[in-house]
């Protein structure tokens, strides 16, 4: 019952993630805002860290709870893209972050 708690808790916050993120990725807003590139790598950073402890939580609960679609998901949805946008300004340093840790 507390790993389903736990699991509802981030499906919940993925899901809110999703809806406040989908607007701003259907966007392409090409205009240079110095702001951005500090905004991403702190965001990318959190997301990280969501993959990190969802990871934790994968070894507790093991491979049949969903923890393990919830990091699929995270990745490929709210990492992925992001990174992508800013390749050369942190995305391809996060992207190694989240494959090494995927890989143990």
């Amino acid at each position: 019952m507390l790993l389903k708690s736990v699991l509802a808790a981030f499906q919940a916050a993925v899901d809110a993630e999703e809806l406040l993120l989908g607007p701003y990725l259907s966007v392409n807003q090409s205009r240079f805002d110095p702001e951005a590139i500090p905004a991403r790598k702190r965001y990318l950073n959190r997301r990280v860290k969501l993959v990190q402890t969802l990871l934790r939580w994968r070894r507790h609960s093991g491979e049949s709870s969903g923890v393990e679609s919830l990091v699929k998901h995270t990745v490929d949805v709210f990492i992925v893209p992001v990174a992508d946008g800013g390749w050369e300004v942190g995305g391809e340093e996060c992207l190694r972050k989240v494959r090494l840790h995927t890989l143990l």
